[in-house]
């Protein structure tokens, strides 16, 4: 299991790199009645409002199929995102996330009980889902491109390798990112599979992780869903189920 969190980290990370929120001094608060202003204008009142929508925005625990716990859920700003990814080369920096216009972000991680035969048998270890607003559709958008362009990137599946031996202390064998194709949801979307070869202490078999990761933008907001697996991964038509479920919880959260 050390391995789960190492892994989940990286694997996502791009999509949890534009979750984050922070202030953007020199820009006007989003215009929408009702809706959260960036993190410098922000009042107790309007930080708890943002919350709130984010987490109206996501998935929720009984969205998912039944066995799963949730482990951790926190809310991160631009500053905590960025000093976090400070060495990755493809996350965004400070200030691509202050021109996004990123205001306020939340996490979720969720888990089902993990057994040594599902390292044998195969089976989905970790879902995580993180929500994000912004100031306007347009940074949102350009949130989403920044990850498309980062993600097809040639070096991405070396630095994705690299991080992930040096993170789980295991030694891997070989690393793949490949777009995926998916269901129209959202005003926009993207998928992506990641792949991990790995050996590790103990387990005298080779270990294959992979990772599915959506993000789907609709309107001002961007969610992604991340499902790991050991194995196989999970079934296509399971994880477009939970997209359009995501996405209808972001249409009457954003619209």
């Amino acid at each position: 299991m050390r391995l789960l969190l190492p892994l989940a980290a990286i694997l996502a990370v791009l999509l949890v790199a534009c979750g984050g929120g922070d202030d953007k001094p020199e820009s006007p608060s989003a215009t929408t009645s009702g809706s959260p202003t960036a993190i410098a204008s922000m009042t107790a009142q309007d930080r708890s409002e943002a919350e709130a929508l984010l987490k109206a925005a996501t998935l929720q625990l009984e969205d998912l199929p039944s066995g799963y716990t949730l482990d951790e859920e926190r809310f991160s700003t631009n500053e905590e995102t960025a000093d976090e990814q400070k060495e990755n080369p493809y996350a965004p920096t400070l200030e691509d996330l202050n021109r996004f216009g990123r205001i306020l972000s939340y996490d979720a991680s969720y888990s089902q009980e993990v057994t040594a035969d599902t390292f044998t048998t195969g089976g989905t270890l970790f879902v995580q889902v993180t929500s994000a607003v912004y100031e306007e559709s347009e940074g949102a958008a350009e949130a989403l491109d920044f990850v498309r362009q980062q993600a097809s990137d040639p070096g991405f599946a070396d630095e994705f390798e690299q991080n992930f031996a040096s993170s789980s202390g295991v030694q891997v064998k070989s690393a793949t990112v490949s777009p995926m194709s998916f269901a129209k949801v959202g005003d926009d979307r993207l998928a992506f599979e990641m792949k991990i070869t790995a050996v590790s202490p103990g387990i005298d078999t080779d270990l294959d992780f992979v990772a599915r990761v959506v993000g789907v933008l609709r309107g001002r907001g961007i969610d992604s869903l991340t499902v790991l697996s050991v194995g196989s991964p999970s079934p296509v038509d399971e994880l477009e189920n939970l997209a359009h479920t995501l996405d209808e919880r972001m249409k009457d959260a954003f619209e």
